[in-house]
């Protein structure tokens, strides 16, 4: 079997993140054929990471023969033209959160027939293609994470209650202010996670009864509160809003009457929080991912550390950190890699696919959708 030639498209946070994530990769899976990118950083980058070349021409990337899959970290509003031409192009398909939006902010409702067409067209590339699309949600990949699903599935519980958390003091992207680079704000750019998390676990754990899925409603709250506050008032905080949510909680009701509580906001300070408790009839999870206690530790200064990032988030690396350990693997990235290396070398269908992507992305505006008109949405014909 021939390793699968990779082209890594983004060389920011997440770009890094996949990049490293793609050393741990198993089974001599993989090669890092290339990358490509606008960013000054490009041939550090792709020097540092082991890839075979860089360009900063994505149609070269496109008309490559030899490159079998093309994962896509580019800011959310360019993924959903990059993974069509990249389709059409004959490629496999790896795409970050999320896989399309609606970037012109108008009314919820119109956002989310919007978000529900492109979904549409996207599939309609991927039957046409016949090439495998991966959504690259890492929270499903976490360790701690997937054990508990596979508790869940051999137990069989009924989980009538998931909560989920995610945020911090705000992102370092400037395009974050902006829907028209994002589609949306915080529910979007963090929420997404746990969204489809509590989606994948709910569809497991129902699949294990031999029960039907479905997502009933949805209903939210969301709104920017810190977006008429001085600079001094914003303290430690980083957030910044032109037109978009800082904060929003969401609530999920499924096909069975059961529910996921899900927050997302830019003003947690401290660190970055990535974690879901989930609550069945006979036992109960709490899923920390960040932060965990594999490793406290305690600085009384940063000499020698200064270049080092113990906690994403923090305020510093002096004090008491909840330190970051083997943070690609926590986190689920190195996970979802090999999953989808495995997937494109032997043509199997991945744990996250278009299908977690589009319930994903309809949750969200549907939720979009709710805060505005603040009412539940009823989300029809979802059973599956």
């Amino acid at each position: 079997m021939k390793k699968v030639n990779v082209a890594l498209i983004g060389t920011g946070w997440a770009g890094a993140m996949h990049a490293r994530s793609y050393q741990k990769v198993t089974g001599r899976l993989c090669s890092l054929k290339t990358v490509c990118s606008l960013e000054p950083n490009l041939e550090e980058f792709a020097f540092k990471w082991n890839f075979e070349s860089f360009t900063n021409s994505y149609e070269k990337v496109l008309k490559d023969p030899l490159i079998d899959v093309i994962d896509i970290v580019t800011p959310p509003n360019l993924h959903e033209e990059m993974v069509k031409q990249a389709l059409k192009a004959g490629k496999h398909v790896i795409c970050e959160k999320p896989l399309t939006g609606s970037f012109d902010k108008s009314s919820g409702k119109k956002m989310l027939k919007d978000a529900e067409q492109k979904l549409k067209e996207i599939q309609a590339e991927i039957e046409k293609s016949g090439k495998i699309l991966c959504y690259a949600e890492n929270w499903i990949y976490s360790p701690p994470f997937m054990r508990a699903v596979e508790l869940i599935e051999k137990k069989k519980t009924v989980v009538p209650l998931i909560y989920g958390q995610t945020g911090h003091k705000g992102s370092h992207a400037k395009h974050a202010a902006y829907w028209k680079a994002n589609g949306g704000g915080t529910l979007i750019r963090q929420g997404s996670h746990p969204i489809a998390a509590a989606i994948y676990l709910k569809k497991k754990e129902l699949e294990a009864r031999e029960e039907r899925f479905g997502i009933q409603s949805v209903f939210c709250d969301a709104s920017c509160i810190t977006k008429e506050w001085s600079e001094q008032e914003k303290g430690a905080l980083h957030t910044s809003s032109f037109d978009v949510e800082d904060w929003a909680q969401v609530v999920i009701t499924f096909s069975d009457g059961t529910k996921a509580t899900i927050m997302s906001g830019d003003m947690l300070l401290g660190q970055i929080y990535n974690r879901m408790e989930v609550f069945g009839n006979d036992s109960v999870y709490q899923i920390n991912m960040t932060p965990n206690n594999l490793l406290e530790t305690y600085m009384a200064n940063d000499t020698g550390i200064e270049q080092e990032e113990l906690m994403e988030k923090s305020e510093g690396n002096t004090g008491w950190q909840h330190t970051l350990v083997i943070e690609d693997v926590i986190r689920g990235y190195a996970g979802q890699l090999q999953d989808f290396m495995e997937c494109i070398a032997y043509g199997r269908k991945p744990q996250s696919d278009f299908a977690l992507a589009r319930d994903t992305l309809k949750v969200i505006y549907a939720a979009y959708q709710s805060a505005e008109e603040e009412r539940k949405i009823i989300l029809e014909n979802r059973k599956e």
